[in-house]
């Protein structure tokens, strides 16, 4: 297990950005993570638009995962329609 910093991007206009943060957390625990940490940033204006939106709801999870499991972490927070981006990275890189 290693551990990792996820940073995920959510659509603004969404009601309950909580309830979708946690559906994340729930993906993320189900390929056998421990999340250790998650920090809801909120609504923040991007630097350019993405994907026709201005600005976006940020949400920074800490957890532990065995590193065979991010790419199909990756995979499946991508075929989420309330997710922009997502940024996974590897804190024992260093």
């Amino acid at each position: 297990m290693r551990s990792y910093e996820m940073i995920v991007i959510l659509q603004a206009d969404i009601e309950d950005h909580k309830t979708v943060s946690e559906e994340v957390a729930e993906i993320v625990r189900g390929l056998g993570a421990e999340i250790e940490k998650v920090d809801l940033w909120g609504k923040k204006r991007f630097a350019y638009p993405i994907e026709k939106q201005v600005e976006g709801f940020y949400i920074l999870y800490t957890f532990k995962l065995d590193p065979a499991q991010v790419k199909e972490m990756e995979r499946i927070l991508s075929l989420r329609s309330q997710i922009i981006r997502h940024m996974v990275v590897n804190l024992e890189d260093k």
